[in-house]
C-alpha cells in the first residue's frame, strides 16, 4: 500500500516581511482569509468524495505530479484535485491522506475515510421508477427514464440501446423503441426514449443495455405504457432516387424498389452506399433490414453479416466472406436495405448482386475430364529421408518430366488432363481473366484478384492419403511388417488409406478437414503455395497423395479438378525406388 500525507495548515504565527511591521489586525485578516479558503476547499473535497460514494463511481485514473498534487478521475467523468500545497507550510491543521491499495484508493479528510474502487467496469444498471406504479408513459415527445449505474459512468463515453421491447401478453417485436439521447443528472443516467413502431394505448416490457469501458450490462425490465394519443408513422417513403447506372426499378405497390450492382463494386475499398443514389433526404441513414424482413433463404441466413457490413453512414465493407450473392433466395434475389431519416423509412431497396463469376463451371473444368494418376520420379528418383518440398503446381505443369524420364509412369490423364492443364485459363464472358497457368504457377487475373478480396483465392489441399511399400524394400515381391503381415511391393501397406472431403468442404474447416489419423504422419500441403512437405521424421516409405485445389471468392467457390471428378488426381511417391536407409512405419 502506498500512502501520501498532505497538511492543510491553520497557522497563527506573526507574519513578517523585510523592513515592514505587519499589524495584528492585518495578521488576523490574512489568517481569517486563509482559514476561509481552506475550509471551502475541505468542504468541497468532502462533497465530491461523498457524491462519488453515493453514486457508486469508480476511479478510472489517479496521477501525481512532481509537486505531489493528485488528480483523480472518476468513472462519471468528474475530476478531484488534491493540492499538496493547500494551507501553506509546516504546522498543525487539517490533513488529507491518499492511500493506494489493491483495486481501490482510500482518501481520508480530517479523519473521515472515502474508499473508491478502481476500474471502469459497470456491474449494475438499475431502472429507477418515478411513480409508484413503476410505469413510464411514452408520448409523441418521448419519455425520460432514470437509471442508477454502479459504478457511475460518463454518459458521453457510453452507448445505450433498447434490447427488449416486448408487447405485454403478445409477442416480442423489434425496433419499436429507441434511445434518442442520454444525460447525467445528480448522479443518475437519464435516457430519453422515443417510440417508433409502438401502438397507442399498449404496454411494453423494456430493457436497456449500456456499454461503457468495454463492459455491456442490461437494466432490469420496466413497463412502458404508450399514450392513447400516440402517433408515429415508421414509413414516409419518398425523396430517394437511385442512379440510372444501377438499373433501378420503380417502387411497387408495397413501396419496394431494387437496384443492381456488380459484385466487384461491393468489394471496393471506401465504398459508401450513398454513391448509388442521386437523391437522398437530409440526414439520411442506411441499415440492412432486420432478419424477418429479408427475403427467405440466404438473405435471412446472413442477416447478421449484412447488419455488420452496412453502417448507418452508408459505409460498406463485408465483415466476413458472404459466400453467396443472394441470388438463390427462395422468394427473390438480393438483400433488403432501408434508407431512413428521422427514424422513418424513406426507401426500401433490394440490392441485387451481379456475380460476374457465376456460371463458370465449364470454364473451371478447362476441358479436362476425370483425373490423373501418375508416379512422381518413377524409377529415376525418390524422396529423401526427412524434409522434402514438392511444388505441386510445377509438377503438374512439367508433367512430361515430373513422372520419370527413362520411364514415364502415367496411369491416367496423359491425353485427357495434362495437356489442358498447361494451357489452363479461366475467363468471364467478357474475356476478363480470372485465373491462368503462367507456365509454372496458377495466378489470378485482375478480376480474379478483385473477387478474391478477403478470401483464399487459389488454394491447394489433399483429400486422400495412403501408405505404400516401395518395390525396393520388397524381397521376392513381398515386404514383411513388424507385426508379421505381408504387403506386395509397390502396393498398399495396409496401414492407412484415408479419404477426406471435397473442395467446398475444406474451406469450412481446413484444420479439422484432415483427421487425426492423417495428421499424425505429418504430411502437409500449403494451401497458398501448393508446396507438399514431408515431416522431419519421414523415413522414405511410399505414399499416395490425392491432390486437389479450388478458387474461393467472395460469393462462391470453384474446383480446380476436371469434369466428372472429385480431385485433380493421385500422385505416388517412392512407389518403385527408395532412398538409402528407408524404412516402413511400424504397424505395432
Amino acid at each position: 500500500m502506498k500512502k501520501q500525507f498532505f497538511s492543510a495548515l491553520l497557522c497563527g504565527a506573526v507574519v513578517l516581511s523585510t523592513g515592514t511591521f505587519v499589524s495584528c489586525d492585518n495578521q488576523y485578516e490574512e489568517l481569517e482569509s486563509r482559514v476561509t479558503v481552506l475550509e471551502g476547499y475541505i468542504s468541497n473535497l468532502k462533497d465530491q468524495l461523498g457524491k462519488a460514494l453515493m453514486t457508486g463511481a469508480s476511479l478510472t485514473s489517479a496521477t501525481q505530479d512532481a509537486k505531489g498534487n493528485w488528480t483523480i478521475v472518476l468513472s462519471n467523468g468528474e475530476k478531484i484535485v488534491i493540492n499538496a500545497a493547500t494551507g501553506g507550510s509546516a504546522g498543525g491543521g487539517s490533513s488529507v491522506t491518499v492511500e493506494q491499495g489493491e483495486g481501490y484508493f482510500t482518501i481520508t479528510v480530517d479523519g473521515e475515510s472515502y474508499t473508491i474502487p478502481t476500474g471502469a467496469s459497470v456491474n449494475s444498471f438499475v431502472y429507477v421508477p418515478e411513480y409508484v406504479d413503476g410505469k413510464v408513459i411514452l408520448g409523441n415527445e418521448g419519455a425520460k427514464v432514470k437509471f442508477l449505474a454502479t459504478p457511475s459512468v460518463d454518459v458521453s463515453k457510453a452507448t445505450f440501446e433498447v434490447v427488449i421491447a416486448e408487447e405485454l401478453k403478445t409477442r416480442a417485436v423489434s425496433n419499436v423503441i429507441k434511445v434518442e439521447s442520454a444525460a447525467s443528472e445528480n448522479g443518475f443516467v437519464v435516457l430519453t426514449l422515443k417510440g417508433l413502431a409502438v401502438e397507442a394505448g399498449k404496454s411494453y416490457a423494456v430493457a436497456v443495455a449500456m456499454t461503457s469501458g468495454g463492459t455491456t450490462i442490461s437494466s432490469d425490465v420496466f413497463t412502458v405504457e404508450v399514450a392513447a394519443d400516440f402517433s408515429f408513422d415508421t414509413e414516409a417513403l419518398g425523396g430517394v432516387t437511385i442512379k440510372d447506372d444501377y438499373a433501378p426499378t420503380a417502387a411497387d405497390a408495397d413501396g419496394f424498389m431494387s437496384m443492381t450492382v456488380k459484385g466487384s463494386v461491393l468489394l471496393e475499398d471506401g465504398l459508401n452506399f450513398a454513391t448509388f443514389f442521386s437523391e437522398l433526404p437530409e440526414g439520411a441513414k442506411f441499415q440492412a433490414a432486420p432478419n424477418a424482413k429479408q427475403p427467405g433463404g440466404k438473405a435471412q441466413e446472413k442477416s447478421e453479416l449484412l447488419a455488420q457490413s452496412l453502417k448507418e453512414d452508408g459505409s460498406f465493407a463485408w465483415a466476413s466472406r458472404p459466400g453467396t450473392a443472394f441470388n438463390e433466395n427462395a422468394e427473390r434475389p438480393g438483400f433488403l436495405v432501408y434508407v431512413t431519416a428521422n427514424d422513418q423509412i424513406k426507401a426500401k431497396v433490394y440490392v441485387v448482386i451481379v456475380d460476374e463469376l457465376a456460371g463458370l463451371e465449364e470454364a473451371f473444368f478447362g476441358g479436362r475430364t476425370g483425373n490423373f494418376e501418375a508416379e512422381w520420379g518413377a524409377r529415376d528418383k525418390a524422396l529423401e529421408l526427412g524434409v522434402n518440398e514438392i511444388d505441386i503446381c510445377k509438377v503438374l505443369t512439367e508433367w512430361e518430366t515430373s513422372f520419370g524420364t527413362t520411364e514415364v509412369i502415367i496411369h491416367n490423364g496423359r491425353d485427357t488432363w495434362f495437356p489442358f492443364w498447361t494451357e489452363y485459363t479461366v475467363a468471364t464472358a467478357d474475356e476478363d481473366v480470372v485465373i491462368f497457368n503462367d507456365g509454372g504457377k496458377l495466378k489470378m487475373g485482375e478480376i480474379g484478384e478483385k473477387y478474391a478480396k478477403g478470401c483464399r483465392g487459389i488454394y491447394w489441399f489433399y483429400r486422400g492419403f495412403a501408405i505404400y511399400v516401395p518395390e525396393a524394400l520388397a524381397t521376392d515381391g513381398k515386404y514383411v511388417a513388424d507385426d508379421g503381415s505381408e504387403s506386395s511391393g509397390a502396393e498398399q501397406y495396409g496401414m492407412i488409406d484415408a479419404w477426406m472431403g471435397q473442395y467446398n468442404e475444406y474451406i469450412n474447416d481446413p484444420v479439422g478437414f484432415y483427421g487425426e489419423n492423417v495428421r499424425k504422419f505429418g504430411w502437409t500441403l500449403d494451401e497458398k503455395t501448393g508446396i507438399l512437405r514431408t515431416p522431419e521424421d519421414y523415413t522414405g516409405y511410399g505414399a499416395r497423395v490425392a491432390v486437389d485445389g479450388g478458387y474461393e471468392y467472395a460469393y462462391g467457390v470453384y474446383p480446380l479438378h476436371g469434369k466428372n471428378s472429385d480431385q485433380c488426381g493421385m500422385i505416388f511417391f517412392n512407389r518403385r525406388v527408395a532412398p538409402a536407409g528407408a524404412t516402413m512405419p511400424s504397424k505395432l
